[in-house]
């Protein structure tokens, strides 16, 4: 599992001070790309060999809110890699003292990897070995 820790932009929320709920999307994203980095990777290195990885599917669950400058952290984890997709799996928490965490939010996305020319590829070996590091326990 991979873990991201940020704090909400005042942007990020709405006239309640409360994160916007589609941005919660964007801290999914975020937590995949700090996955591959540390992975050793990045979705720039897909998009040099011509591959994308689309959102084929999302779903979030919302327990509650986070708020503007809340310290929050994204964990991330691959719930499955197939030969042209992947799961990533989310939970976002907060941090509420210096050991324990509320989970906020919890949610997957899945993808396709495709071309340029958005027919579908398979993953490529390195992002394949990347989220294979990162395979939840749990999953099969």
């Amino acid at each position: 599992m991979n873990r991201y820790e940020f704090r909400p932009l005042f942007g990020d929320t709405d006239a309640m001070n409360v994160v916007y709920y589609g941005n919660y999307l964007r801290y999914f994203e975020r937590g995949r790309a700090e996955l591959m980095r540390a992975g050793g990777g990045a979705y720039a290195d897909l998009a040099a060999q011509g591959l994308h990885l689309p959102v084929t599917e999302a779903h979030v669950r919302y327990q509650s809110p986070a708020r503007y400058d809340d310290p929050l952290v994204v964990s991330t984890k691959v719930a499955w890699v197939k030969r042209a997709s992947l799961r990533f799996d989310y939970l976002i928490t907060r941090k509420t003292s210096a050991a324990g965490e509320e989970t906020l939010v919890s949610g997957y996305t899945v993808h396709g990897c495709v071309s340029t020319e958005g027919k579908i590829s398979p993953l490529p070996n390195w992002l394949v070995d990347v989220a294979r590091a990162y395979v939840s326990e749990s999953a099969g």
